[in-house]
């Protein structure tokens, strides 16, 4: 499992002296080159470029030598395999992710995170909740995949049906039993998933089953859970693991697009009125080089090629030909938007890579911008 705090504890590698060893491997068992353990020849071909890339680097070498043995204790139950292996610190970081991520390691200065915090923006972490009077389930939904963590089972006495005149008395408690069983029922389902939110740290709820129950949950939650709700969805409570999965994936995919379509059209507003926001990359670089910035904002999918000083580690597009803030040479750098998003995140700013229309809202000005700091 991945959590927010683990990103923050990769963030900090960068400060520590000494390069971090970054990999993504294809470890996808429904593909037969990665069956019978064969990711390790993918993983060996990785490390091989990679220390041709940096001849005489013995640290490298050492680092690659302690990767293989540690993937090859690892259980293939995902896609895709991320590793983290930061050789004088003696730490290690390891989860295999059920989505894929293109195969590819790095070594540098610190972790690069880029195709990992992409992954952890477009899929957020729901709880789910499916609430009658009888039962209740609390699942999560992150990264592709479902969890049920509890299935509740209340023993409320049903409502009693209309009686006769000489009964009512009788009716009205009967009544009352069932409303006060309801009522607790609702309100222990509110402590469980507020245990269960603050644990997994989700972002945001969704509620569904009976809808008077749904209801009456969304009311008992706490003030801090009530700002998390985003929808409360006919699902009964019986559902399959696939009909939630699917129910929770489309309500993820419509809320991602039409945030990812807010902050492009704030960012718009910015750059048109000469305010905290450029766009374009010569002008997003010459801001990430200037200091820290809140959000870089890009198109998914996009490859940026540049350039990189050796003294000073600004970053510059290939029309440079010395570092324009202290003379020094410049190297190429092939993978420029990992280089950019980690200067970012270093920063304490964040990655937002958007697609569909708020992509194409964003080429209005250019594939890649930058809202600054206010």
């Amino acid at each position: 499992m991945i959590r927010h705090r683990d990103i923050e504890q990769l963030q900090r590698l960068s400060q520590a002296p000494g390069n971090t060893l970054t990999v993504y491997l294809d470890v996808d068992q429904a593909k037969p080159a990665n069956r019978k353990r064969g990711f390790e020849t993918q993983l060996k071909d990785l490390l091989k470029q990679l220390i041709a890339q940096h001849p005489g680097d013995e640290e490298l070498m050492a680092t690659a030598q302690e990767v293989e043995d540690i993937v090859k204790r690892v259980e293939p139950n995902g896609k895709t395999l991320v590793l983290f292996r930061h050789r004088r610190l003696g730490f290690t970081f390891r989860n295999v992710l059920k989505l894929s991520l293109p195969p590819a390691a790095f070594w540098g200065r610190g972790a690069v995170l880029r195709p990992l915090v992409e992954v952890l923006d477009e899929h957020e972490r729901y709880a789910v909740v499916l609430v009658d009077s009888q039962r209740a389930r609390l699942c999560t939904v992150w990264l592709g995949e479902i969890e049920e963590h509890k299935d509740m089972i209340a023993f409320v006495p049903p409502r009693p049906d209309s009686p006769s005149s000489d009964k009512l008395r009788s009716q009205s408690r009967m009544e009352r039993h069932h409303d006060e069983s309801v009522s607790a029922h609702v309100k222990t389902v509110a402590r469980e998933l507020s245990r269960l939110v603050d644990e997994l740290e989700v972002d945001r709820l969704v509620l569904g089953g009976n809808g008077e129950l749904a209801n009456a949950l969304a009311r008992a939650l706490p003030k801090r859970l009530q700002g998390r709700l985003v929808e409360i969805l006919p699902i009964p409570v019986s559902a399959s693991h696939e009909e939630i999965l699917q129910r929770t994936k489309e309500v993820q995919e419509r809320l991602e697009r039409v945030a990812e379509l807010e902050v492009v059209r704030d960012l718009l507003r910015e750059v048109r009125k000469g305010g905290r926001a450029v766009a374009g990359l010569p002008a997003t670089l010459d801001a990430v080089n200037a200091k820290p910035i809140w959000k870089l904002v890009y198109v998914g999918g996009l490859s940026l090629e540049g350039q990189e000083c050796s003294q000073c580690h600004g970053l510059f597009t290939m029309a440079e030909e010395r570092c324009p803030q202290c003379g020094n040479t410049l190297h190429a750098v092939d993978k420029l938007l990992d280089r950019l998003s980690q200067k970012v995140l270093e920063g304490g700013g964040t990655v937002e890579v958007v697609r569909g229309p708020a992509a194409e809202t964003l080429r209005q000005v250019g594939d890649i911008a930058a809202i600054l700091r206010g």
